[in-house]
């Protein structure tokens, strides 16, 4: 079998041939009405935008070229690279598909930076240290029916924890932040920060497509994965009122967990309905800010050249210190 690593660009030809994974891809049209093909390609941490152009089709039509270049499949391309507004790009100057036998699709996919089995036990530990019985049950509930996706998806198609297992990384990342915080802060509920943490994003396995080339569902680009958790959690209401006895206690507690994690993003203009109204919700909003920032950092330094300030889509310019 053989393998190529991406974006292991020829220095003296400034050029690439190999393997890529297929990230994201759609057809647009030039200024003067020339169809063309917008490609993100992948290998793990490297990502590199590329464009098709249409005198580089091959004869293939538009969706000869959708068939092809399809989120979650490898492809063998050639072209060349040149920098563009501050990062490298390549233009595709030939192209095909790459057979299973030619290629391991594992060695192109990011995953998480720890192990997913680890990950996993310490979430459900989190879960187990929530006190009151219907928050702990809610969660429990929500956490079982979703598991499967919740421990491989991303955190995101792009930016933030945007790899294969990023959406439990995230989370399990932050709850060790709140941790931290409700041990110095004896005033903070803890049943409801782990509560709200735990389920923030749980709404991505509904608005994200897949674990490896996710892209937005219909449900995903209507509601958004705020408005989606909500909705779960209020349907694990109706659903243990109706099994049994709920308090006005136990419904109130409800409220708060839906509270924190429809105002976590922090801002209207962000996507939160509403704003913080409780410490809670403030905590989890400034958490998952700090981890999905810091998350960021660290990716787009990754390959960039050390002692140099380096944009970071779309937070700004960071630099990259020497490794001591």
């Amino acid at each position: 079998m053989q393998t190529s690593r991406l974006l292991d660009i020829d220095k003296s030809t400034k050029g690439f041939e190999g393997y890529a994974l297929v990230k994201n891809a759609w057809d647009a049209t030039s200024s003067n009405g020339s169809p063309y093909f917008n490609i993100t390609l992948t290998q793990k941490t490297k990502t590199m935008d590329c464009k098709l152009w249409e005198n580089k089709f091959a004869g293939k039509s538009i969706e000869e070229l959708k068939a092809l270049f399809v989120p979650g499949k490898m492809v063998y391309v050639k072209g060349s690279v040149s920098e563009f507004r501050g990062n490298l790009q390549m233009a595709i100057t030939n192209f095909r598909k790459a057979e299973e036998t030619e290629v391991n699709i594992g060695e192109f996919i990011e995953t998480a930076p720890e192990s997913l089995e680890d990950l996993q036990n310490e979430y459900e530990a989190f879960l187990a240290e929530i006190h009151h019985p219907v928050i702990r049950t809610l969660c429990a509930d929500l956490y079982e029916e979703n598991k499967q996706r919740f421990l491989n998806f991303p955190a995101a198609t792009s930016l933030h924890h945007s790899f294969v297992g990023g959406l439990l990384y995230h989370t399990v990342s932050m709850l060790r932040l709140g941790k931290s915080i409700a041990s110095q802060y004896p005033q903070v509920d803890k049943d409801i920060l782990y509560a709200g943490i735990a389920l923030h994003d749980l709404g991505k396995v509904v608005e994200l497509s897949d674990a490896v080339a996710p892209q937005y569902t219909l449900t995903g680009n209507f509601l958004g994965h705020i408005t989606i958790v909500a909705i779960l959690i209020d349907r694990k209401l109706q659903e243990l009122k109706a099994q049994g006895e709920i308090t006005k206690e136990d419904a109130q507690k409800v409220i708060e967990l839906q509270h924190v994690v429809l105002a976590h993003h922090g801002k209207l203009e962000y996507g939160s309905p509403v704003l913080a109204h409780t410490l809670e919700a403030e905590i989890i909003h400034q958490i998952d800010m700090m981890d999905s920032r810091i998350n960021m950092i660290i990716h787009g330094l990754h390959d960039k050249q050390e002692g140099e300030i380096h944009k970071i889509h779309p937070i700004g310019n960071y630099y990259k210190p020497f490794s001591s």
